[in-house]
């Protein structure tokens, strides 16, 4: 599993001891919070910056405080569940702020969901590699997100109401992830929705009923029987039509055959319409019928 950067666990720490404080509060300094943690200045540094563009501190030259209305008079021990609406304070005040992701960020829940999406977010940055967990952990946090919202009826479990769609879009646009990164992410995503959504609605959200790897791998597979079975009767029948088939020839065909038909496995005739399904039964049983008929031809030449 991917490390944590060192940042975001000094982060954490210092997040649990403002807990104890009130609004306005000034933070211990950089000098004194580094021999604190065992770490660096730029370690110490950037966590109060994070801790800062998430709306829990607030800086004052070299000064940093716990931001001011974060929770109520009295419950400052709260401050990781009523500082998590927060986390718009201290942008720009020309800064855009889509007015949906405004919306859903005065909820408590999402602002939270949005929060610790940017811890993991800066995690997956940081990693080196592929950082495969780290980007599971994100994907994870943007499915609980999604379902914070409805879209006709049902929890958003596809991310189509324009509240998540807001929200989503800030979360990247914070992190500085372009399109191209974002779908390493939203593969996870697919494949979680299999695990969250029931199975009778994967229709209604377009969940297949193969996973990723069982299309294509089926992909493949039939590619190269569809070849290779092309590729066989065609020469197979211009010997035949000269009356040279021999009977190696058909015996290979008959193994082209077969594995042909093997590579229709019960996962992948799910993925049919009923028409399809019709129309494959009916070439299925035309096969056997003419199997069948070669079976006995044998036989009778047998006795």
């Amino acid at each position: 599993m991917v490390k944590r950067p060192e940042y975001l666990e000094v982060a954490e720490q210092i997040k649990k001891s403002v807990r104890l404080g009130a609004p306005g509060d000034v933070v211990p300094s950089v000098e004194e919070l580094l021999h604190t943690y065992g770490t660096s200045r730029a370690t110490v540094t950037r966590a109060l910056e994070a801790l800062t563009g998430d709306g829990i501190l607030e800086r004052d030259g070299d000064k940093w405080t716990v931001a001011a209305g974060l929770f109520p008079a009295g419950k400052a021990s709260e401050l990781d569940v009523r500082g998590a609406p927060g986390v718009l304070e201290g942008r720009v005040v020309t800064e855009h702020v889509d007015p949906d992701a405004q919306r859903a960020l005065n909820r408590e829940e999402v602002a939270r969901a949005f929060q610790e999406g940017k811890e993991l977010g800066r995690a997956w940055l940081e990693a080196e590699g592929r950082a495969t967990e780290v980007k599971k952990a994100l994907a994870a946090k943007l499915m609980d997100m999604r379902e914070l919202f409805q879209h006709k009826g049902h929890p958003d479990w596809n991310g189509d109401s324009r509240e998540y769609q807001a929200v989503a879009s800030l979360l990247y646009q914070d992190l500085g992830v372009e399109p191209p990164q974002r779908r390493a992410v939203l593969h996870h995503v697919e494949n979680l929705k299999r695990e969250r959504i029931p199975r009778q609605l994967w229709a209604t959200f377009g969940v297949s009923e193969l996973t990723r790897g069982q299309r294509s791998e089926l992909s493949k597979k039939t590619g190269e029987a569809v070849e290779e079975l092309g590729a066989m009767s065609k020469a197979l029948a211009g010997q035949a039509a000269k009356g040279k088939a021999t009977g190696h020839q058909l015996v290979t065909l008959a193994k082209r055959i077969d594995q042909g038909m093997a590579v229709f496995s019960t996962a992948s005739l799910r993925v049919m319409s009923p028409k399809q399904r019709t129309a494959f039964r009916d070439e299925v049983k035309a096969a056997r019928d003419q199997a069948d008929a070669l079976l006995r031809e044998l036989e009778s030449l047998d006795e």
